[in-house]
């Protein structure tokens, strides 16, 4: 195996573990939907999200993909409210 399909093959195994990661995530994501459902509560918490975002940045050790990890994390919200918009207009 080359260089580069040994690189592959490790970006092919954090992509299980992401997906794992990601899947444990949206089952909270779920279970917070559900709360917010039963307290009438709204999708967006502007605060809570502004809270995250200052924990990534603090947490990124590498702090040349700090921006791209805000990015990231911000994805991963808005996939969050669009599946819990998606659970409450199943209501």
């Amino acid at each position: 195996m080359n260089e580069l399909e040994n690189l592959r093959e490790r970006i092919d195994t954090i992509d299980k573990e992401l997906i794992s990661l990601f899947e444990e995530r949206m089952d909270v994501v779920n279970d917070i939907a559900e709360y917010k459902i039963k307290n009438n509560l709204p999708i967006l918490n502007q605060n809570r999200e502004d809270i995250v975002i200052s924990k990534v940045k603090s947490i990124v050790k590498n702090k040349e993909y700090t921006d791209s990890a805000i990015d990231f994390i911000k994805d991963i919200m808005e996939i969050s409210k669009k599946f819990q918009q998606n659970l409450i207009s199943k209501q």
